[in-house]
């Protein structure tokens, strides 16, 4: 008994930050994977309204029950996973970082890739898969299951008007 609490100890302290302590997104950074640009994100009005611990596969308790998020973040999960969409989009590399209660250090959480289509205004946002990089780090932070990591999604209103208004400025 005496070891395995000694292991759960010792787990429970090389856990990374951002997942022992799921504090709230403090910086968005957008990189634009063709021309290597990128676009921070830190006014906490904008942060408070993309929450990294929203949506599949994080859950809330409300009066002793347990629900799963499927709303939230930047994704519209309601509209489910694409069999296909729009070829040739300019890229972005989406991390969101995390830092709790407002201590440093501040952690990356959650990595996505978005597509915007400017013509139409219409974004896409992939939820990387066991062959990415990122899938590692992603999961260790929120495991969404296997309908949504490894698919594309289509992004939800709200981050459509905040990132449309940024890239255009940009």
């Amino acid at each position: 008994m005496k070891r395995i609490l000694a292991l759960s100890w010792i787990a429970a302290l090389t856990m990374p930050v951002s997942v022992v302590a799921k504090g709230p997104t403090s910086r968005i950074s957008i990189v634009d994977t063709a021309r290597g640009t990128s676009i921070e994100i830190t006014d906490p009005t904008v942060l408070s309204r993309f929450k990294v611990w929203d949506g599949p596969g994080t859950y809330s308790r409300t009066s002793g029950q347990e629900t799963e998020g499927m709303d939230g973040f930047i994704v519209d999960w309601r509209s489910g996973s694409l069999d296909s969409r729009p070829s040739d989009l300019n890229r972005y590399e989406v991390k969101f970082y995390v830092r709790h209660h407002s201590e440093p250090p501040e952690q990356l959480a959650y990595t996505v890739f978005y597509e915007r289509d400017s013509s139409s205004g219409n974004g896409f946002v992939y939820l990387p898969g066991k062959s990415d990089e990122q899938y590692r780090l992603n999961v260790f932070s929120i495991h969404r299951g296997s309908g949504f990591e490894g698919h594309w999604f289509r992004a939800n209103h709200e981050w459509e008007g905040t990132i449309g208004r940024l890239l255009r400025s940009h």
